[in-house]
């Protein structure tokens, strides 16, 4: 092949395809530049529909709705004081009592046996002392007799002495009344040392009665408290025991409560400490059942619960509500009167300190403080807040709108 015809078929098969598509591809870019530009169609915002609420500042008493547990602020764990066996059981758990009504009775046989015993022993003590009194009035007059006899021996020695003196008799009779004489002092000695210690004797004896007495008055007692009794009027909560049993002492028989000092106990948040503390007297409504009652607040805990986050507050039961021990309750507590506040319907709240107010359709974000609750005039429950830039008449969106934000476009419906 001559290099004529190699470059002829090079330029057909390569330069002039190429030519061809640079061709194609810029008319392509030069019309695709000169077409007129489309002009772009404007968004069009959304506007979302919301229902709304219309602000009217009150003075209200912001409401709290409570969960508490019914507690006995008196309960009691009955225990046998004695070793004896179990005669009677008179109650069962739930049984209501009165004060002083038996609730369980033991065997006094022993308790009967031992008390004879401590009586016998006063009786024994007492005739020791009056043998006492009586050995020592004859101690008295025996010493009296006794120095009698003591100034007789005396008078016979300082004759003996002058009859030896004047050698009318042996110096054997001296040596016998001296004998006497020494003999009698003794004698004297002795009785004088029982009439001293007579007071101690009869110190003893008298200590003695006094012991023997108390053993008597706690036989006593323990005869007594073989009929175990209820402290006060209250309900069994539980009986450990059963006839035929044998207790000890301090064995745990019967469990119970006092049904006139029940109460409530609830946690109550610690946002709403400052009004528990106020010193008002606040009341809580109970309403359980048929159950309609008034309950003051008369204590709180002293301790809070950081688990939890709130306060254990109180409240006291009339002497007569038919509640048992653990039953769960709701109360509603009236917290004192707050000016200037506004009533709104739950759904008009976000979170816990936000509301959105309109404002030339579009939303605005105001930061409230929830107070409480309150019931309107149909009984719905409605949330107290508080909004230092809330004015009447202002209109607060109730509709939870989950993109909400100042700024916002709505449509009031």
């Amino acid at each position: 092949m001559t290099a004529k015809s190699f470059f002829s078929s090079l330029i057909k098969k390569v330069v002039l395809p190429a030519l061809i598509i640079a061709a194609a591809g810029y008319f392509f870019v030069y019309m695709k530049n000169s077409k007129p530009p489309v002009p772009a169609e404007p968004i069009a915002e959304k506007a979302w529909g919301v229902a709304t609420h219309v602000v009217e500042l009150v003075d209200a008493a912001p409401e709290l709705a409570l969960y508490g547990a019914v507690e006995a602020s008196d309960s009691v764990e009955l225990s046998a004081t004695v070793s004896a066996y179990v005669d009677n059981v008179n109650v069962a758990k739930g049984d209501t009592v009165k004060a002083g009504q038996s609730l369980i009775t033991l065997d006094d046989r022993e308790l009967k046996l031992t008390l004879a015993q401590r009586q016998a022993s006063i009786l024994d003590t007492n005739a020791r002392i009056a043998s006492e009194k009586n050995s020592h009035a004859t101690s008295i007059k025996a010493f009296a007799v006794e120095q009698k006899l003591q100034d007789l021996n005396l008078k016979n020695l300082a004759r003996q002495e002058e009859l030896v003196d004047n050698n009318m008799t042996p110096a054997s009779r001296l040596e016998d009344a001296n004998k006497l004489v020494h003999q009698q002092q003794l004698s004297l000695i002795n009785r004088q040392s029982n009439l001293n210690d007579h007071p101690n004797r009869l110190a003893q004896l008298k200590a003695q009665a006094l012991q023997n007495q108390a053993q008597l008055e706690f036989a006593e007692i323990d005869l007594q408290r073989t009929n175990i009794v209820a402290p006060f009027t209250g309900r069994i909560l539980s009986v450990h025991t059963a006839a035929g049993n044998r207790t000890r002492s301090g064995d745990r028989v019967i469990s119970m409560y006092n049904t006139q000092t029940l109460e409530v106990r609830s946690q109550i948040p610690a946002r709403y400490l400052p009004y528990l503390q106020s010193g008002q007297q606040l009341r809580a409504q109970l309403n359980n059942n048929s159950i309609n009652m008034q309950l003051p607040l008369v204590r709180l805990s002293a301790e809070t619960s950081n688990s939890q986050g709130g306060i254990d507050a109180f409240f006291t039961l009339p002497k007569n509500a038919s509640l048992e021990v653990g039953r769960n309750v709701q109360l509603t507590l009236a917290l004192p009167v707050e000016q200037q506040v506004v009533a709104i319907p739950a759904l008009a709240l976000y979170g816990q300190n936000r509301v959105y107010r309109v404002v030339e359709n579009r939303l605005q974000a105001v930061l409230v403080e929830r107070l409480g609750e309150i019931r309107n005039s149909e009984g719905q429950p409605l949330t107290l807040i508080r909004g230092n830039d809330l004015n009447d008449d202002d209109q607060l969106i109730t509709t939870q709108l989950p993109n909400a934000i100042t700024g916002l476009l709505v449509e009031t419906r």
